[in-house]
């Protein structure tokens, strides 16, 4: 997508920015009007024609009202332009390549099968460009989606038509999507355990109290209206029951206390969530997926209007003058700690499933994203009969700026890819593998072409690392990784191992003897690799008709150019050697 696009949005928001500040202004002024007016009218009451008088200071109040409630309005669609503006430049800046989205830090796993190798998460990372999230749940669902494609296998995992649906309805995305980022972390077990100890069974039979105070004042009133008198007896029992439920709602304090803190802790929690629930409910999906986390959202959301309701008579509780008549008359505070159990049992249980659906629905929203931006990139095809068949493939990081090249994959095949340093290998074997994480994911894909088998999964060794603290050197580490490669892909069937240069922490010659033996054991195994090497001798091992040598070229310029072209043999030039005598000659000079 352009960024004309996003610009043209933004301009239009602010014009109407404008518009709804000068509004905001007129009201401003009609609300200090309509009150200033209301106060006079009252005024002058008091003296002569009051009724005249009190008439109008109604009228000025009732105007007064209708300004308030029409300056909220204004404010709210301000704020929301507000949220769209941001939102909009956020992509506006995501097009020109500054990120200014969660990078998923957090989940970095160097262990991962191939998520540390291939920056999924980090400053920059696939995860950045990625993630529209707006929550918790959200984040973690990309999260489990970017390093689990292994567990997709087959083309019913990928959601493709939700995500269609998704990128189609840019209403409702960029909306949703526009929603301020709600960093409340998802409940933990403390939380349903402090819930557990709340007051409920012992506590229901004093609900009888405030029905019978209610029934007394109802008696007392019809008594009066009828009778023109109050009945002492009932005036006493009343005072009494005014007494006993002020006494009852001081003895049980301290677990009225525990449950108010605990209760406000999940209402405060599920108000978080309110923007994205509400936007969910009202809009009418067509793909199944959507369809049935809708419903969920519909189904939660009525319930959380209830809590919202228990709120609001938290907030009258502020006041010591309402507490005492509250509590004395209704067991106010008992009334609601029971109201709040009751939604508990109807509802809390189905919080996990409805924060899940919240982040699937997020996940699906970032991807839809992704392919609207890119709408020029290709719809990944699942096929059957290749691993992967990508034309004019690019590395997802570089977009249409990339050189493009052609590959493909077959089950078993060796594919050794030869170079000169800086030549562009370890980048063209990260283009291939995050290709096939997007295509997997429902990502369109920066090629003219990418054909992929949806049982294809990923295990690379390209980054090595010691580990000081855990006693582990760098070439120990390597023969761990390699380790855990060989037995990933003797237990798991089209599994494609991208290697870059094996057996780094050693001399050339048992480097490359070892390469040779690994090479030969995955031929015989059937394992599927694709190996980036210096070492131009590994080419030259007879491994039947399955190996196939590709490589990158440089020109021998000063200094020398990177074509990034794969082509088919063997690498020939060597710039370190070029590069060497560049750098002496220029000494000399």
């Amino acid at each position: 997508m352009s960024k004309l696009y996003y610009v043209d949005k933004v301009n239009k928001l602010l014009v109407a920015q404008r518009v709804l500040s000068k509004k905001s202004h007129l009201l401003v002024w009609g609300k200090l009007i309509s009150f200033c007016l209301m106060l006079i009218a009252g005024w002058n009451g008091l003296d002569g024609f009051p009724n005249i008088w009190l008439s109008l200071s109604v009228i000025c109040l009732l105007v007064y009202l209708f300004f308030v409630y029409a300056d909220n309005r204004v404010d709210r669609k301000r704020e929301h332009n507000q949220q769209m503006i941001q939102f909009y430049e956020d992509e506006i800046g995501y097009l020109g390549n500054e990120f200014s989205f969660q990078d998923g830090s957090e989940y970095i796993d160097i262990h991962s099968p191939y998520s540390y190798d291939l920056d999924i998460f980090g400053p920059g990372s696939l995860f950045q460009r990625l993630n529209r999230t707006t929550t918790v749940p959200g984040e973690k669902a990309l999260a489990h989606r970017l390093i689990n494609v292994n567990t997709r296998i087959s083309k019913n995992d990928i959601d493709q038509d939700a995500i269609n649906e998704l990128m189609l309805s840019s209403d409702f995305r960029e909306d949703y999507l526009s929603t301020p980022h709600f960093k409340s972390k998802v409940m933990g077990t403390s939380m349903y355990s402090n819930v557990n100890t709340m007051p409920d069974k012992n506590i229901k039979w004093l609900q009888i109290f405030p029905i019978c105070s209610f029934l007394l004042i109802l008696y007392l009133i019809l008594s009066y209206i009828l009778v023109g008198k109050i009945s002492s007896i009932t005036s006493a029992t009343l005072t009494v029951l005014f007494v006993l439920q002020l006494f009852i709602t001081i003895a049980l304090s301290s677990k009225l206390k525990t449950a108010f803190c605990v209760s406000k802790s999940i209402i405060d929690f599920n108000k978080g969530y309110m923007p994205v629930i509400k936007k969910i409910s009202a809009y009418n999906f067509k793909a199944s997926e959507l369809r049935e986390i809708r419903d969920i959202a519909q189904e939660y959301l009525e319930d959380l209007k209830s809590i919202q309701r228990i709120e609001s008579i938290y907030a009258l509780r502020a006041n010591p003058f309402l507490w005492l008549l509250l509590n004395g008359f209704l067991s106010i505070d008992v009334m609601e700690v029971l109201k709040f159990q009751r939604w508990k049992v109807r509802r809390l249980a189905s919080l996990p499933t409805l924060l899940e659906s919240i982040g699937k629905i997020e996940a699906l929203a970032s991807f839809a994203q992704f392919n609207f931006n890119h709408a020029d990139y290709c719809i990944a095809k699942p096929q059957e009969n290749m691993l992967i068949n990508m034309k004019n493939g690019k590395h997802p990081f570089l977009g249409n700026s990339g050189v493009g090249n052609d590959f493909s994959i077959s089950k078993g095949s060796i594919s050794i890819i030869t170079g000169a340093n800086m030549s562009g290998k370890s980048t063209f074997l990260r283009t291939i593998a995050l290709n096939l994480i997007l295509a997997k994911n429902g990502c369109r894909v920066p090629a003219d072409k990418f054909y992929f088998n949806p049982n294809s999964q990923i295990f690379t060794s390209m980054r090595t690392r010691d580990d000081i603290k855990g006693g582990i050197s760098y070439f120990q580490s390597e023969i761990i990784r390699l380790d855990k490669a060989i037995d990933v892909a003797l237990n798991t069937p089209n599994v494609i191992l991208f290697l870059d240069e094996v057996l780094k922490g050693t001399n050339s010659i048992d480097k490359l003897e070892g390469t040779k033996k690994l090479l030969s054991f995955f031929v015989e195994n059937g394992i599927t690799t694709v190996l980036a090497t210096h070492d131009i001798d590994v080419t030259s091992l007879k491994l039947s008709g399955v190996k196939r040598n590709y490589c990158f070229e440089i020109t021998a310029e000063n200094p020398p150019s990177y074509p990034y072209k794969l082509t088919n043999g063997v690498c020939q030039n060597k710039n370190a050697t070029f590069l060497i005598n560049c750098i002496l000659q220029k000494q000399h000079k």
